[in-house]
């Protein structure tokens, strides 16, 4: 069984040239590998084409949602389920609920997964106050199809109909995409939760607190500049009651959109309850994500046995 990596680079720390060196060298340790870079869809198709007609036993390592990130162009998942080539992570219909926040979150609804109250805006922020109030102030405006907290910082949090006419346009027209809008889950008896999932013969949760008391930031929210910097400060959840409650969750949110493989949930809690904010189904294997960091803290997996182990499950279910 020979492993194709396929590299897409963009500024992200969890897809920079420096975190497919790593994951590279880890699946060196146990496989056979060929490393592919291309430079449009049209290549990778005919690589991995060239690829399949040479060995019809091949496994794709793949992290990256797009060929062409900037431009959103070259859909990866679509093209491995296409070629019908095993491979890492979910499949097309999950990878798309997990990169349309809106369709993720009528997933979580219809499958009793609690979260926040939202509409969409597609192409006019004119006429949204109707629809806003019927929710309440704050507000949180986010891209529709961005991931890895792009698009996100304070202004995304909105107060009055000014603010969120002012939050959606950034995002209609900075990002060439629809809005969404949902209930800001406020901070005064918050906290927030990101829960990987690995997937294995008994999955394993990798719980954490976002330690916004730690962070140099007056709102609590993940802005993109914190993701983008690794300025993100986590702490171990110690109350087993919260830890069992945002992996129930978590595990309900991974089955409602059909996740493979490994996923990461953000979830918040009030006094009022838990919510499931969205589902990453590629969330970010850099050495210093969420998910990495967790894993080697809460099960003793260092960054080369974790990325062994989700290619080794992987591999395992592509053969049954």
């Amino acid at each position: 069984m020979e492993i194709v990596l396929i590299k897409s680079f963009t500024d992200k720390a969890w897809r920079s040239p420096q975190t497919y060196a790593l994951i590279e060298s880890s699946l060196r340790k146990k496989w056979q590998v060929k490393v592919i870079h291309p430079r449009n869809t049209a290549i990778l198709i005919k690589k991995l084409r060239k690829l399949k007609e040479k060995d019809k036993d091949l496994f794709i390592f793949n992290i990256a949602e797009y060929v062409d990130e900037d431009n959103k162009v070259g859909f990866i998942p679509r093209i491995l389920d296409e070629m019908e080539l095993p491979h890492l992570g979910s499949d097309l219909q999950a990878s798309r609920a997990g990169l349309d926040k809106a369709v993720a979150k009528e997933l979580f609804l219809e499958n009793d997964v609690p979260t926040p109250p939202f509409f969409v805006v597609k192409d006019d922020a004119q006429h949204v106050e109707k629809t806003a109030q019927k929710i309440g102030y704050p507000l949180i405006v986010k891209p529709l199809h961005e991931g890895g907290h792009i698009g996100i910082d304070e202004s995304s949090i909105v107060d009055n109909g000014t603010e969120l006419e002012g939050a959606v346009n950034r995002v209609l027209h900075e990002y060439g995409q629809p809005a969404l809008v949902e209930d800001y889950i406020v901070p005064s008896d918050m906290r927030e939760f990101s829960v990987g999932i690995i997937e294995g013969k008994t999955n394993m949760f990798t719980p954490i607190e976002i330690d916004y008391a730690a962070m140099d930031t007056d709102t609590e929210i993940l802005s993109y500049e914190m993701a983008q910097n690794d300025l993100e400060e986590i702490k171990p959840i110690t109350d087993p009651e919260v830890k069992k409650m945002v992996n129930q969750l978590a595990q309900g949110a991974f089955d409602a959109v059909g996740a493979r493989d490994y996923s990461r949930v953000d979830i918040r809690m009030n006094k009022t309850g838990y919510f499931v904010l969205e589902i990453n189904t590629m969330p970010g294997l850099g050495p210093h994500s969420f998910l990495p960091q967790a894993a080697e803290e809460i099960y003793g997996l260092d960054y080369e046995e974790l990325i062994q182990f989700l290619a080794g499950h992987a591999l395992q279910h592509s053969l049954n």
